[in-house]
């Protein structure tokens, strides 16, 4: 083993285990801090590491309009449901009115429309037309590409399991926080075994000229690590808690299946923003890993099918 990969492999289980204990610690409180605290440092930080790599073709990117749009998606995300769990009693009170305004009005759209505005406002005011669809349209994705995503995993974590699902007589909130290390689980696992699968049996080429270091072989090793990771936390959460985050063996399957490809498909995307910007890394802030969005990357395109089959599974 290179003193390189021990090192990745050391921060990589540091920053698994960070990782779980603020979910389990979610799961076993019911309660949504952790998943609200890892959303907002995770948007800021790749709101920042976003905007340096757009700025080698969109020079000015506004990194200001990505970050608080990106941190007000997961703040709505998160009181959607948060202040109608936390207080199920609400009355004529400044809370239950921001609570009606969060579940009846397009509060989401609202902020983006915003967002856009300032993007468009600031871009005609103080570059002018320099560049003006790259840079507008690089800050935009940059919003959709960090805020969406978080806010849909924060919609995700609030996701209760009702005693109809289970068959039981009471609903279990603590399914939201399951079905979000559920996520994490067969991402990030599809990614590892995709890695050491292409590393011991990759022969044939699966992108070149995105990614030369991508194979057929890893891709197929991915699922493994998918369908794996989904089965095991699984079970781990209906050994040790009231209820699991399914109510039959084959949901994980299914889960794993359908998820392993498209944290695929998010790291090949960000290898081509990278490509484009002539970079190898995002950033610096994780060591031998690089930089946050070369962790966050499987995540991106996975997120809104991970909800959507949470809506249905």
């Amino acid at each position: 083993m290179t003193p390189e990969l021990r090192s990745r492999l050391i921060f990589g289980f540091t920053m698994s285990g960070l990782v779980i204990f603020a979910i389990a610690s979610d799961v076993l409180r019911q309660s949504h801090l952790g998943v609200l605290i890892l959303g907002i440092a995770g948007a800021v930080l790749g709101c920042l590491e976003f905007a340096r790599l757009a700025r080698v073709q969109a020079t000015e990117v506004q990194s200001a309009p990505m970050i608080v749009v990106s941190v007000l998606l997961v703040l709505v995300g998160h009181l959607s449901g948060e202040l109608r769990s936390s207080n199920p009693a609400l009355s004529s009170t400044f809370l239950a009115h921001i609570d009606h305004l969060l579940t009846t009005k397009p509060v989401t759209m609202l902020i983006m429309g915003l967002g856009l505005a300032w993007v468009l406002l600031a871009q005609m005011f103080h570059h002018a037309t320099t560049r003006f669809f790259s840079n507008v349209g690089a800050t935009v994705l940059g919003m959709v590409y960090m805020g969406v995503v978080f806010h849909l995993l924060q919609r995700l974590a609030l996701l209760e399991g009702t005693a109809e699902y289970y068959g039981t007589g009471d609903d279990y909130s603590g399914r939201g926080g399951q079905l979000v290390m559920l996520f994490l689980a067969s991402c990030k696992l599809g990614d590892v075994t995709a890695y050491f699968g292409g590393k011991t049996f990759g022969r044939h080429k699966m992108v070149p000229k995105i990614s030369p270091a991508k194979t057929w072989e890893g891709f197929f090793c991915s699922f493994i690590g998918a369908i794996g990771g989904a089965y095991l936390f699984a079970w781990l959460f209906t050994v040790y808690f009231p209820h699991g985050p399914f109510n039959g063996w084959w949901q994980p399957l299914v889960w794993g299946l359908i998820l392993g490809p498209f944290g695929v498909a998010g790291d090949l995307a960000e290898s081509c923003m990278k490509r484009d910007a002539a970079m190898k890394d995002s950033g610096k802030s994780l060591g031998g890993f690089g930089g946050f969005l070369d962790i966050y990357d499987a995540l991106v395109l996975a997120a809104p099918v991970a909800y959507l089959l949470a809506l249905v599974l």
